[in-house]
């Protein structure tokens, strides 16, 4: 019986309870014709997704409807690459703060 509950512990320590999921997005990495790198995030899922961009220290924060793409964000100037963006989503019933940035 001590052989049982011993591999019970071990097996739900493997595979926690709780689990952290974000909504599922695909983001697209492009060049302007001046050489400038941009970044493009598409809403693959049905709900309605609060979302960042960041670069430099900067976050522009906006809405993201339903199976929507978002508009291109470019960054100021040819020194920053597609590694230089840090996107994020989460659904905005999480982050009610969002709605002021709803366009």
């Amino acid at each position: 019986m001590k052989k049982y509950t011993f591999l019970i512990i071990i097996i739900s320590g493997l595979f926690p309870l709780n689990t952290y999921a974000l909504p599922k997005v695909s983001i697209t990495h492009d060049k302007t014709a001046q050489g400038i790198s941009r970044i493009q995030i598409t809403n693959d899922t049905t709900l309605t997704l609060a979302c960042y961009i960041a670069i430099d220290g900067y976050k522009r924060k906006f809405i993201l409807t339903p199976l929507q793409s978002s508009k291109w964000y470019t960054a100021i100037n040819d020194r920053y690459d597609h590694t230089s963006f840090r996107p994020w989503c989460d659904s905005i019933e999480f982050h009610p703060e969002y709605e002021k940035y709803r366009q």
